[in-house]
């Protein structure tokens, strides 16, 4: 019998092997100190930085370091680049994040199990923000949410559905909204963005619509009476009620086309 010695076999796999390790590159130095002038006040809100050729004198580099720098920033969201005018400074927003997050959302939830993390993760979101908005929701915010449901009831009663599925969505982020932290509409927005596609083909079916809209009825009913356990619980009960309806829809792969109810 032979007996192979596994630790002398992972040897001579290992032999001749070359691995590169690549140090920083250029640009990445031009990057740091660029936003290190932006962070500490250097380049303000709605200043130009330096020409391209004023920043390569200035780092001693090459054009290719300095564009690969400007294309960071850029997708940073910390300036605005237009060909033949020089970089100007942008008023800092979460878009390149939610952006991202969008696309994140939608890889992730393709397969069972992120689709069910996803719902777990709204449910626990919103069934937060409904319980802190029956507390704090102001007589202005309400106004204008009762608004929103009574578009949704119009869009309804026309049979419209992508301008339905469309509020529907509206309903759950302007609540959101109310909140007032930017982070949380971002998170709100990315819901919106992974939901839209399934929501479209759920909402085709007439009696699947209803529910959702009589739901909003419940959530806002509990928001007016500022009722914190009613509002969670129906916030609860509506998207477990729609968690079902859109796995169905989603996980057997069928999307029908938008139309009329």
């Amino acid at each position: 019998m032979t007996t192979v010695n596994t630790n002398n076999s992972s040897t001579e796999r290992l032999q001749g092997r070359r691995r590169s390790i690549q140090r920083p590159r250029v640009h990445v130095e031009v990057l740091s100190c660029l936003l290190e002038d932006i962070q500490s006040g250097v380049y303000q809100v709605g200043q130009k930085l330096p020409s391209e050729r004023e920043l390569m004198e200035e780092f001693g580099v090459g054009r290719p370091a300095v564009r690969e720098a400007l294309s960071a920033l850029a997708r940073m969201g910390l300036i605005e680049v237009s060909p033949g005018m020089r970089a100007r400074v942008c008023r800092l927003t979460l878009n390149p994040l939610l952006r991202e997050m969008r696309a994140t959302m939608e890889i992730y939830s393709s397969t069972h199990d992120g689709w069910r993390q996803m719902h777990e993760l709204r449910q626990f979101f919103e069934t937060a923000v409904a319980r802190r908005m029956a507390r704090h929701m102001t007589d202005e915010q309400m106004v204008e949410l009762e608004r929103i449901l009574q578009k949704q009831r119009g869009l309804l009663d026309d049979s419209a559905i992508r301008e339905f599925a469309e509020a529907d969505i509206e309903f759950h982020r302007y609540l959101v909204n109310c909140v007032g932290n930017n982070f949380l509409d971002i998170v709100s927005d990315g819901f919106a963005g992974w939901l839209i596609t399934p929501l479209y083909a759920s909402m085709q079916v007439r009696q699947q619509s209803e529910l959702a809209y009589e739901a909003h009825v419940r959530i806002f009913e509990a928001l007016k009476k500022r009722d914190a356990d009613a509002a969670e619980e129906a916030m609860r009960a509506h998207l477990e009620e729609m968690r079902g309806i859109y796995q169905v829809d989603v996980m057997s792969g069928t999307e029908k086309k938008p139309g009329k109810m």
